[in-house]
């Protein structure tokens, strides 16, 4: 956006203004003596509430310009979905939006459609370049020359484009310049696809915070490094009231260093399931509660699909406040003996297998085959696998 000033010759083409003082070789060779500082603003519009703004600001100041721009151009149609600038007037901008005047700016019209690069200058593409009458008064009152622009990253539906303008007083870019610029290029390229990927992030644990604060049962989100990145209010009150569970960190920190180490396999397992790296896997595992009945962490992979790379749904069931499922629903659901049905029950309610046994009266033994031919009927595998199965199924 606002690129050059210029004249039209007697053809009609438009061409540099002549009248332009231009610099001579020896000039402004060191272009960027605050290379070091660029780069650490750079990095932090990671986390500024302005996001690249800052950066904008002193890459102007840095390179002798006047105003900036990194902008989010759609290639079809060609208009602006997102701008951060600097430099630029609030009536030139509202002009320029409200006009969607990208339509025939002669740097996004090229650029938009050309793969991630370096650095170039503008004056090359102004003599095949014919605005219209408008754009050209706009462009004269801004009293441009050129712009260093250059493709950050390109999609098939987006391209990201940065420019920096110079007016007719601070002349044209010098290749030295552009040399000097194209040091920055690796790192502006990081920082604008880091800033693509956390603002994805954002937007996809808006939209998985939104769903789960309508579940009943405390629950939460892993990502794919096991962080959980969101809970709803049921799993945030768990929290505060279970001494023997934290998050610390973004992680989960259970005080039994045995349920910890098993929390932590089943996450990685799952997790990896979740990317397609291994076949389906869910676990079930339980916290146990001096005099009351333990709590059932059920964990599910999510998927990995267009928004999100994977992860893991965490959903705690607490029989206290939710009854579990009774023998007569889980022999109905899955076709089951009254037996193994009950067998099933234990295990939901966290009994062991020599539990289930003293319990019901039955040998060990007894009960392992029962629990053979469950998994033969419902097609798991391990108890975990089949815990959390009878919970999704039935718990609604």
């Amino acid at each position: 956006m606002v690129i050059a000033n210029y004249v039209n010759d007697n053809q009609g083409q438009a061409v540099v203004n002549p009248s332009t003082p231009i610099p001579t070789p020896g000039q402004r060779t060191s272009p960027l003596p605050d290379e070091l500082a660029l780069i650490h603003t750079l990095y932090a519009a990671l986390t500024a509430k302005d996001g690249f703004h800052d950066f904008l600001e002193a890459l102007t100041t840095a390179i002798n310009g006047v105003a900036a721009q990194l902008v989010v151009a759609r290639k079809q149609p060609l208009q602006i979905d997102h701008l951060w600038h600097h430099g630029l007037s609030d009536e030139f901008l509202s002009w320029y939006l409200d006009n969607n005047m990208i339509a025939q700016d002669v740097v996004t019209n090229h650029a938009t459609f050309q793969p991630p690069g370096l650095f170039h200058s503008a004056l090359p593409l102004l003599p095949d370049f014919q605005p219209d009458k408008d754009y050209s008064r706009w462009e004269n009152d801004q009293d441009m020359l050129d712009t260093a622009w250059l493709v950050v990253d390109s999609t098939d539906a987006h391209t990201f484009l940065l420019c920096v303008q110079r007016t007719v007083a601070q002349g044209p870019y010098l290749d030295t310049e552009l040399r000097g610029l194209n040091r920055l290029v690796p790192h502006i390229r990081q920082a604008v696809q880091l800033h693509r990927q956390l603002d994805l992030r954002h937007q996809i644990v808006s939209s998985l915070a939104t769903v789960i604060d309508l579940l009943p049962d405390p629950t939460f989100v892993l990502d794919t490094s096991g962080s959980v990145v969101c809970s709803n209010n049921a799993a945030q009150t768990l929290i505060t009231q279970e001494r023997s569970l934290a998050i610390e960190d973004d992680r989960f920190n259970f005080t039994e260093s045995h349920l910890q180490d098993a929390f932590f396999r089943a996450s990685v397992r799952i997790v990896r399931s979740s990317m397609g790296k291994e076949d389906y896997f869910s676990e079930t595992l339980f916290l146990e509660r001096p005099g009351r009945m333990p709590l059932a962490f059920v964990i599910r992979p999510i998927e990995s699909q267009e928004l999100t790379a994977g992860g893991a749904l965490i959903t705690v069931y607490d029989p206290v406040k939710r009854p579990l499922p009774s023998a007569e629903h889980i022999a109905i659901y899955f076709s089951l003996t009254h037996a193994e049905a009950q067998v099933c029950e234990g295990l939901v309610k966290g009994m062991d297998v020599q539990g289930i046994s003293a319990f019901y009266g039955r040998a060990v033994s007894t009960v392992r085959f029962q629990i053979k031919q469950v998994f033969q009927k419902t097609g798991c595998s391990r108890q975990g696998e089949l815990i959390s199965r009878i919970l999704s199924a039935l718990l609604r």
